[in-house]
């Protein structure tokens, strides 16, 4: 298993991006992952391909978000999925998705590796003063899409038609198959049109 060198130590030898990363629908472990999807490498490739990816980009402290979907992994294999998060930079942030098993998360959590901020099903957070609504499933409606807010999901491998500002963060959905920027999100939401889709007018709550 790879060691991870505290926080402290890190930010000795490296610089830490001012903003979040984002990724979702890895698919660890999914046998036919890479067939499914049209990923850009074999299915031996798999693993080692995606933590180079992710690896490329987020440092060992930058803040990273995986919205769903991490791995396809149940209990007996927990020793794989632990050694694949050790091999992962950055304070990781996991949102569980469909095919995330309860126990497998719970025990990850047990786990205390350093580097998991937290395991949990929906999160809200603002970045550079912008909400952001984080869960795996995209939403129709979601908390302040009447005043803005952007929602960020999975699940969807990239196959949900764009509407407003919305995105799938999915590893898929990503022109070059990699883990979204914040600059990449800014870009995309910046070309989608603000969209009220039910009785919210903004105007009130």
């Amino acid at each position: 298993m790879v060691h991870h060198d505290t926080a402290e130590q890190l930010r000795a030898n490296y610089s830490v991006s001012q903003f979040p990363y984002f990724t979702s629908d890895l698919h660890f472990e999914h046998k036919r992952i890479v067939e499914y999807a049209g990923r850009p490498w074999t299915q031996e490739r798999q693993q080692q391909e995606i933590i180079d990816r992710w690896n490329s980009r987020v440092g060992p402290v930058d803040n990273v978000y995986h919205l769903g979907d991490f791995a396809f992994i149940w209990p007996k294999k927990l020793p794989l999925l632990l050694e694949i998060i050790n091999e992962l930079h950055g304070n990781i942030h996991f949102i569980r998705g469909n095919h995330c098993d309860p126990n497998v998360w719970e025990r990850v959590v047990q786990a205390n590796i350093p580097h998991v901020a937290w395991v949990k099903d929906y999160h809200e957070m603002k970045v550079e003063g912008q909400k952001v609504i984080m869960c795996h499933y995209p939403m129709e409606v979601w908390n302040g899409s009447h005043h803005g807010s952007w929602m960020l999901h999975g699940h969807c491998h990239g196959s949900l038609p764009q509407k407003g500002k919305r995105l799938d963060c999915g590893i898929d959905n990503h022109p070059e198959f990699q883990i979204w920027t914040w600059d990449e999100i800014k870009t995309h939401m910046a070309k989608q049109e603000f969209v009220i889709a039910d009785h919210h007018t903004g105007e009130r709550d």
